[in-house]
């Protein structure tokens, strides 16, 4: 049985995805990219790889290579969706500016 190279290979790309991310905390971004290095490495290595599908360590490892592409893709989603709220901010602040601008009277 052939291990599920295309899951993780999605995973892999979305670990240098964050890893470039200004979204995301430089240590954190650091830790993406070491995380994606290293899958890349066992990618590599698993392609010519064959294994007992019937195996705990098979199961293991496919069950946790599911769970964590999941994970992932979950909080990419939630860094792309933080980065449009931020860009939403910033055009909220340029309506309020623009609506001051034509308001009569202001107190300070």
């Amino acid at each position: 049985m052939y291990f599920d190279t295309q899951t993780l290979t999605q995973l892999v790309e979305r670990c240098f995805d964050l890893s470039m991310s200004g979204a995301v905390p430089p240590a954190t971004r650091a830790e993406y990219l070491a995380h994606g290095k290293r899958l890349r490495e066992l990618l590599m290595r698993l392609l010519g790889a064959r294994f007992d599908a019937a195996s705990a360590e098979f199961q293991k490892a496919n069950t946790a290579l599911g769970e964590t592409n999941q994970a992932l893709a979950r909080a990419a989603q939630d860094v792309k969706q933080a980065t449009q709220v931020v860009a939403r901010l910033g055009e909220l602040a340029g309506y309020l500016d623009q609506a001051l601008a034509v308001a009569g009277k202001v107190i300070a």
